[in-house]
């Protein structure tokens, strides 16, 4: 354990109580997928730590980078990944008698120490591939590209195509007209003529 494990906490630092960590690592150090996390790139965690025994609180904030394609314009950008994260920490038998790999598939969200350190490697790396979102925008008001021409239309003068124009697919869907529906006004209008129609001598 040392600097290739940057994510494993020595129980030995921590006193009874909260204290505060400072975990830095690399992508690399996590075994993430270098097409989305630079394996160059930081991934720092600052938990608070509360110590009751053998059993710990870990908790704080978990910031990486990632760099993501645009699912409007397509063009790669980079993006904070954030979350906090939050793990309990205790000894294996501290739970029941069961194997250390069957404790662990069961209990989500608990992580089990040796007695001298824990080892976060694995939830980290987890968390942070579920937080990297499935359809990312490089900005709010991406405007995307033009489904005619395919030019980018954040960028000025890039496309020139008329953008109140109907897809022809779409064309007779808008030249169908909805019959008017009648208000309770002229329900009650159509019904008084009526009766005045049928109330009239021959």
């Amino acid at each position: 354990m040392g600097a290739k494990d940057p994510f494993v906490l020595p129980l030995s630092v921590l006193e009874e109580g909260e204290s505060h960590r400072e975990l830095i690592g690399t992508p690399a150090d996590l075994d993430l997928d270098p097409e989305v996390f630079d394996p160059n790139g930081r991934v720092s965690f600052r938990p608070t730590v509360y110590k009751m025994g053998a059993k710990l609180e870990i908790r704080g904030p978990l910031v990486a980078r990632a760099r993501l394609k645009c699912g409007r314009c397509l063009k790669e950008f980079e993006a904070p990944v954030e979350t906090e994260f939050r793990v309990f920490a205790e000894p294996p038998d501290s739970r029941d008698p069961r194997g250390n790999k069957e404790v662990r598939e069961d209990d989500l969200g608990i992580v089990y120490h040796d007695g001298q350190s824990v080892d976060l490697t694995e939830d980290i790396r987890q968390v942070l591939v579920i937080e990297v979102p499935w359809h990312p925008v490089c900005r709010p008001d991406c405007q995307g590209l033009c489904p005619r021409c395919g030019a980018d239309r954040n960028e000025e003068d890039a496309c020139t195509c008329p953008r109140d124009r109907v897809d022809p697919r779409w064309q007779a869907l808008m030249d169908h007209k909805a019959p008017e529906s009648k208000t309770p006004e002229s329900k009650a209008s159509e019904s008084i003529d009526s009766k005045s129609e049928d109330s009239e001598p021959e």
